[in-house]
């Protein structure tokens, strides 16, 4: 660019005094033009290279989710729905898994939930029973008692033997302990209900897993997007303990995503950025196209700057690359632009310092934008 400017200005010198005369050179005015023309290129060309950002990695990203099937226990595809590249609708089935065992599972599970069931209504029962025996453990205690009473005053007057006395107080006592044991089964019993209670819970989680998991057995796709290195095949084993993704669905773009392109900026000019500020994009498989659109967001954070909590010490602080930053970029009128994910292009942001600076880079940013053709 240097080049360029400075052919134009000889050129404009030319024209002036050699080829129109417009003014007669002499030496003051050659040593004005000699100094005045180069500090305005060198100052134009700071300003430009300093204000007006310009990245020569830009790149184009997509959203991909890692298909991975949630069964607690392996078990073996039986079926491919799906064509590789080809485009997928939200809750369209993707492929299946034998459901036989995970039905079986299900079909036991419910049985042990209607076993836990009834031992809720035994085990009530039980508390019933304990509550009648309670009943009349507590009236032949009143009995038992009323006849000790009764006993009592006979036997202070000699109308009974101190052996009948004995005996009444004996049923007594035993009375007493009956109507202890009675309530003590009480409690056992309501224990008994709280613990079948329990086990009806743990049945009734259990089987809603089972069910979870019969119902993972048909694997869908979780927006509209398309499935793509499709390797998975019917026999597989998938899902269980340590489960890894099968498949890569890659996800349509919406909203912000759309028309979305990352450009990578030098810690030098990156704080000058902000969101708004108006942007061009060259990309690779647009030659001779300029794409304008806005900042959308930066990024404030890179790989270099995050510390691992791991027992090891950094050793590469001093000594690691200088990192860039990430600026999003949110193209013009791109709904409709076809950008495959990895595509890499040039970008020149255009601060709101010395615009008459971004003059420079818009042309080279053209000139680079009809090389494509070539390179």
């Amino acid at each position: 660019m240097m080049w360029i400017l400075a052919g134009a200005y000889c050129l404009v010198l030319w024209l002036v005094f050699a080829k129109w005369r417009l003014l007669r050179l002499s030496l003051p005015i050659a040593i004005v033009a000699a100094s005045i023309g180069p500090a305005l290129i060198l100052t134009l060309l700071f300003c430009s290279q300093y204000y007006h950002p310009f990245s020569k990695n830009v790149r184009v990203f997509q959203k991909i989710v890692p298909i991975v099937p949630q069964m607690k226990q392996a078990g073996r595809v039986t079926r491919i729905a799906v064509q590789p590249n080809t485009h997928l609708k939200a809750g369209d089935l993707l492929f299946t898994v034998d459901p036989i065992p995970y039905q079986k599972s299900v079909d036991r599970l419910t049985a042990a939930l209607a076993e836990a069931e009834q031992s809720v209504r035994v085990a009530e029962t039980s508390v019933e029973l304990a509550q009648a025996s309670q009943k009349r453990a507590q009236a032949d205690l009143e009995f038992m008692t009323r006849d000790r009473d009764r006993v009592e005053k006979l036997v202070d007057t000699n109308a009974i033997s101190q052996q009948e006395y004995e005996q009444t107080v004996t049923r007594f006592v035993v009375a007493n302990s009956a109507l202890d044991q009675a309530n003590a089964s009480i409690k056992q019993s309501e224990l008994s209900v709280d613990l079948a209670r329990t086990r009806v819970a743990q049945s009734q989680a259990t089987l809603d897993d089972a069910k979870y998991d019969l119902e993972q057995t048909e694997v869908v796709a979780p927006t509209s997007g398309f499935v793509t290195n499709l390797q998975l095949q019917a026999g597989m084993l998938v899902g269980g303990p340590g489960a890894t993704s099968v498949m890569s669905f890659v996800q349509d773009r919406t909203g912000d995503d759309q028309g979305v392109v990352i450009a990578m900026i030098g810690q030098k000019n990156y704080l000058l950025i902000k969101p708004q500020n108006y942007t061009e994009v060259v990309l690779d498989g647009y030659p001779g196209q300029i794409f304008t659109g806005r900042v959308l967001t930066t990024i404030d954070v890179s790989g270099a700057g995050q510390l691992l909590a791991t027992g090891d010490l950094p050793e590469d602080l001093a000594t690691a690359d200088p990192s860039r930053f990430a600026v999003r970029i949110k193209l013009d009128n791109a709904e409709n632009l076809r950008l495959p994910a990895g595509t890499s292009g040039m970008a020149a942001i255009y601060t709101d310092n010395v615009p008459i600076a971004g003059i420079p880079v818009m042309v080279i940013l053209r000139m680079q934008s009809w090389l494509k053709y070539v390179m």
